[in-house]
Parts: C-alpha cells; sequence; structure tokens
C-alpha cells in the first residue's frame, strides 16, 4: 500500500532527498505536499502541491510520513511534536531542534506509537544512529571520537593542503554548499556539539543538558601560525568531537586537536566525516562517509525511511539519566 508523504522545506538537504527518492523506486512513496516559508519561491512539481501552511500538511489524514528538514530548530519542534501526537511517523534532518529538547525527544520513543528517526541530523550519510541502536546494543561503548562538520573539516584541509587563509577557505565551503552563508554553527563548534550531544543518547542512554559546562572551542581561536607549525611537523588540526563515559560519568567536548599519523582521524578530509566507536568487545569500530552536501544527506533520509517503512523505530535507553555534562 503506497504511503503517502509531505514535506517540510525545499532547501539543499530537501532537494538532495527529493532526487535520490526519485531513483529509489522500490519504495512505494508519494509525495503529496511540500510546505515552504517564502510564497515567493513557491514552484511547480507537478503532481506535488506546495504550500506556505504548515496545517496542510500536518492536518491532513491521507498523510502518513512527515519529513521535516527546514533549518528553523522553532518550527521544527512544532511541526514534530505535532505530527508525533497526529500518529504521524517522522523524519527529521534538524540536530538543533533535537539537541536542545533531547530530554523530551527521549520520551517520544516511547510515548506516542508513530517512531521518529534522525539518523540525517547527525553525520550525513554514516548511519551511525542505526549501527549505535542494533549493532552495539549488546556492548558497553566507553568512547566516541569523531569529526562531525563536514564544513570545518573542508574549511582545516583547504587550509593545509592549499595555503589558503581561513576565510578563503570559508568561501570555497560556502560556495559548494558545505557551509551557510551565516558560518556561525559551524566554525563556533555548535554544530558539532548538536550532534555529539544526540550520539551521547543513543551510546551511553545519557542526556546532556547544561551546555555552559561543555568544553567548547572555535576553529577561529587558533593563530595562523599554529596551521604552518602543525605542517612543518607532520601534523594536523582536527576539530574533534569526544564523549567519555568512565567510572559512571560522561563528558563531553568539541575542540580543535594536533594530531598525528597513527590518529584514526589523521586521513579525513575535506566534507568527510567520521566516527571511531571504541566497545566492550569488538574494540575500535571507524565509521567514515561524507558529512556535507545534498545528496549524502538526503541518501541518510532516504535510509531512515526505509527503516520507518520496515517498522525500524529508536528505544528509549533503560540506562537513560538526566546528566549534567562535566
Amino acid at each position: 500500500m503506497t504511503k503517502v508523504l509531505g514535506l517540510f522545506g525545499f532547501g539543499e538537504v530537501a532537494r538532495g532527498f527529493y532526487q535520490t527518492l526519485q531513483t529509489n523506486t522500490h519504495l512505494d512513496i508519494r509525495i503529496k505536499s511540500v510546505c515552504i516559508k517564502n510564497r515567493d519561491k513557491l514552484r511547480n512539481l507537478d503532481p506535488v502541491v506546495f504550500t506556505t501552511e504548515a496545517s496542510d500538511l500536518l492536518n491532513d489524514p491521507e498523510i502518513d510520513i512527515i519529513v521535516e528538514l527546514t533549518d528553523d530548530a522553532e518550527a521544527s519542534y512544532e511541526i514534530v511534536k505535532t505530527a508525533l501526537t497526529s500518529g504521524k511517523g517522522v523524519i527529521s534532518a534538524n540536530k538543533k531542534m533535537i539537541a536542545e529538547h533531547i530530554e523530551e525527544v527521549a520520551t517520544w520513543h516511547e510515548q506516542y506509537e508513530a517512531p521518529f528517526l534522525y539518523e540525517a541530523a547527525v553525520a550525513g550519510s554514516i548511519p551511525i544512529l542505526h549501527n549505535l541502536e542494533q549493532f552495539f546494543k549488546q556492548q558497553e561503548i566507553s568512547s566516541i571520537r569523531a569529526i562531525l562538520n563536514g564544513s570545518t573539516n573542508y574549511i582545516l584541509s583547504k587550509m593545509r593542503e592549499e595555503g589558503l587563509s581561513f576565510y578563503e577557505a570559508l568561501k570555497l565551503a560556502q560556495d559548494k554548499g558545505f557551509a551557510e552563508s551565516d558560518p556561525e554553527l559551524d566554525i563556533s563548534g555548535k554544530d558539532a556539539l548538536y550532534k555529539l550531544i544526540i550520539l551521547t543518547y543513543h551510546a551511553f542512554g545519557e542526556i546532556i543538558t547544561d551546555l555552559q559546562q561543555v568544553r567548547l572551542e572555535a576553529i577561529t581561536n587558533m593563530e595562523d601560525h599554529f596551521y604552518e607549525l602543525a605542517k612543518s611537523q607532520g601534523l594536523k588540526i582536527k576539530s574533534i568531537a569526544t564523549a567519555t563515559r568512565k567510572n559512571g560519568k560522561t563528558s563531553i567536548k568539541v575542540q580543535p586537536e594536533l594530531i598525528n599519523s597513527n590518529d584514526d582521524l589523521f586521513e579525513i578530509e575535506y566534507e568527510n566525516n567520521a566516527i571511531v566507536v571504541d566497545a566492550s568487545y569488538s574494540g575500535k569500530q571507524t565509521f567514515i562517509g561524507k558529512g556535507a552536501g545534498s545528496l549524502p544527506t538526503g541518501s541518510a533520509v532516504i535510509n531512515d525511511l526505509a527503516l520507518l517503512l520496515s517498522g525500524f523505530r529508536y528505544k528509549k535507553h533503560p540506562r537513560n539519566s538526566i546528566l549534567k555534562s562535566a
């Protein structure tokens, strides 16, 4: 039976999702409506109907699934909660909304009958949440160490490999669609922090609520000569997100680190992301994939859609607790 889908947003990620959906004809899905904010950008994508009214999708009994791909965290929260309340399955890529409401999101997984999936909110094309929920569920995870922001990693790669200034590399990242016109979330480390908060919940069952206590450093805090010094010594500077659990306590941080060629993240360049999971039985496992771009992120939305149709859903973790981060 064909499932009917309503889509919020039609930016880079949403267009990537739409494009990949056209080639996945085995998924019995029909997009009925797309809701966008700007009436001037209404377009013709027959037979899809474009609207600026969220209620046109949320109150439509024919729509089974909502895919929320906006960049507005406040609007995202209202869309997702309203859709779940009305029994619609939901997929989102809004990491800011999910991270800032992670305590409430944790309850949604058992409160609502409809599933809520958000793989695309974390690491682009890397299926890390699915692996944490499935492959690692029989193991204790001691740490996650990752490059989670493709924009920042692209900038650092360009600076090292081509000798570009920070702002020259940033402009290139923006031109390629890896960084937003306002790149503050990326270069401040906040984007990676939001993703790390989501990973921390799914890896450890811990909820980080006190963001003021998290160690967060921007790549712009480093002097230009430091990059040249690192290169001359065969080292690299990477913005690395780390979550560790030791003696029942969890700590997280996002900061630039100086790493050598023995580091698991040394060869991760440009828009690629990587996540190293250290677990009790399997040891270290490294997941690598593109973390930015419309098609890589759109592919994560498609994967969530396939999982949702198969009946997969995230579980509320039994070790869940409210945690003030160290």
